[in-house]
């Protein structure tokens, strides 16, 4: 039991701390082995050597960031729970009448990180660390997958969108020059110190809105002209990049005809940009029913043990597959996979392609449509692709030849068509080729897809595929339910990237913290 002048003094006794704390919570494993996981000297390319010194050891501010993200705190929430978290104190070695810091030292931190381009930092601990206890070792196979990253930003309507945009840009020419700022907020014909609220009118009748809606654009086109008339100001990059955003949002939500009067697009359409805030959430869907508004996280994790290898943020109206060479390209040489294991869309002509580049071999479904009329699909065709010939299933033999011309998104694929002799008289022709002649889609890359199909052949491999997969389903929703990183804390994928970075550390650190504690024993 500690003594009224040892807690004054700040001292803890170990064997009341101990008790004070679950063995296996993150907090016995900071104040135990926080030195292991999170160093001082990591973060030395961070700081000047000359220049002073960080008044706050690095290594306590990434401690308090992990047990910000762990607990769901914001950073004022986190700095209250450094003062008056009893916990926090023994995690983070402080004494306890230890007052705390204030909350920009974490957005100073993280800023710093960011501008280094270390916000990876502790992750790639996270896995040396994992790799010197044994956890991981060698280019063991890796699982692929993906989960919505809900964007921290609103959707914004037409009018809502551009008046945002015509503030962004205001407020960046104020930051250069504040004369020409308030030379460009005389030359407007809306107040823009409230961006949310839409010029007064009818906005429920469908032609003053539309009218009114034009005079938003017109209002954001003579803002537009006024900067980009004056080259000092497009000089300053801030300025500059603004200017780009707003042209896009006028492009992408209004088309000018003959008259020159704006006109809101008309039709179905897909907008890119649904926020002036953060321009680079998109609209996606993880499934046709379950639409979302953000990013997709992609993450890669050992399929030997509970260790996330490798994050990455896209859009989220990107396919998978497409980041499937990204994920292997973050690792080192030592511990890169040679054979990546997922769902149905790393299993895409694609995929194969960027992991064939890197030497990786893939195991997953290959995408294939079953007509719902029970048609005979393509796969009960026998491809031979060293004699460029296709077997239908009662035997019948047709080349493969290069068409005249390609079907549009069909570049580089070739067909074979079987003759009229073989396909009227044949039993199957009412489920094969009821046109009376049957034509074989033969893809770009239909190599890949025949050696992925003979892979899926082995019950081995198919039992393989369907154990190993769900292990990154369970670590993806550590991410999302334990950690609360369904939704980013904040704007631009940079930044949303940092938080899944340090989320993926906490799942890191479950099986690295098991593994310590049986060190120890």
């Amino acid at each position: 039991m500690l003594t009224v002048a040892d807690r004054q003094q700040g001292f803890f006794d170990a064997a009341w701390c101990s008790g004070l704390l679950a063995e296996d919570s993150i907090y016995a494993l900071l104040a135990e082995h926080g030195e292991r996981i999170v160093r001082d000297e990591d973060f030395a390319d961070c700081y000047s050597e000359s220049h002073g010194r960080p008044s706050i050891p690095p290594s306590v501010l990434a401690k308090v960031l992990l047990l910000a993200y762990r607990d769901g705190l914001s950073d004022e929430r986190a700095m209250e729970a450094v003062r008056f978290d009893l916990r926090w104190k023994i995690a983070l070695d402080l004494p306890l009448d230890h007052p705390g810091f204030h909350p920009t030292s974490l957005v100073r931190f993280r800023a710093r990180l960011l501008l280094h381009g270390k916000e990876r930092l502790v992750f790639e601990r996270s896995l040396e660390l994992a790799s010197e206890l044994g956890l991981i070792s060698g280019q063991a196979e890796q699982i692929l997958d993906s989960t919505p990253m809900l964007g921290a930003a609103a959707v914004q309507d037409t009018a809502t969108l551009v008046r945002a945009g015509v503030r962004k840009l205001v407020d960046a020419v104020s930051k250069v020059d504040t004369q020409a700022a308030s030379e460009l907020r005389a030359g407007l014909r809306f107040d823009y110190s409230r961006p949310r609220e839409k010029p007064e009118g009818d906005w429920q009748d469908p032609e003053a809105r539309m009218k009114l809606l034009a005079e938003v654009a017109q209002d954001a086109e003579r803002g537009l002209r006024a900067v980009e008339a004056d080259d000092e100001l497009l000089a300053a990059e801030a300025v500059a990049e603004v200017a780009r955003l707003l042209r896009k949002i006028i492009g992408q939500e209004f088309e000018v005809q003959d008259d020159e009067v704006p006109r809101v697009r008309g039709g179905r359409r897909t907008r890119q940009i649904v926020s002036a805030h953060d321009p680079e959430m998109r609209h996606g869907r993880k499934t046709p029913s379950r639409p979302f508004t953000g990013y997709k996280l992609h993450a890669a994790a050992d399929a030997q043990a509970p260790i996330l290898t490798a994050i990455s943020l896209s859009a989220a109206n990107e396919h998978d597959g497409r980041h499937a060479g990204a994920l292997v390209d973050q690792q080192p040489e030592k511990r890169r996979p040679k054979r990546i294991i997922g769902d149905t869309a790393y299993g895409n002509i694609e995929a194969g392609e960027e992991l064939e580049r890197r030497s990786v071999s893939v195991l997953a479904p290959v995408h294939s449509t079953a007509p719902k009329d029970g048609t005979i699909t393509k796969d009960e065709f026998a491809i031979d692709l060293e004699t460029d010939t296709v077997i239908c299933p009662r035997g019948n033999t047709a080349p493969i030849y290069k068409p005249r011309r390609d079907r549009p998104n069909a570049k580089g694929e070739r067909v074979a068509r079987f003759s009229r002799d073989d396909c009227e008289p044949c039993p199957l022709r009412p489920r094969c080729a009821p046109g009376g002649q049957r034509d074989v889609r033969i893809s770009r890359r239909e190599d890949l897809r025949q050696a992925a199909l003979g892979v899926l052949s082995d019950p081995a491999q198919r039992d393989h595929l369907n154990r190993t997969r769900p292990l990154i389903e369970r670590l993806l929703g550590l991410i999302v339910h334990r950690y609360r990183g369904r939704k980013s804390r904040y704007l631009g994928a940079r930044r949303s990237t940092f938080q899944a970075v340090w989320t993926a550390v906490l799942v890191n650190l479950h099986p690295i913290g098991a593994a310590l504690r049986a060190e120890v024993a």
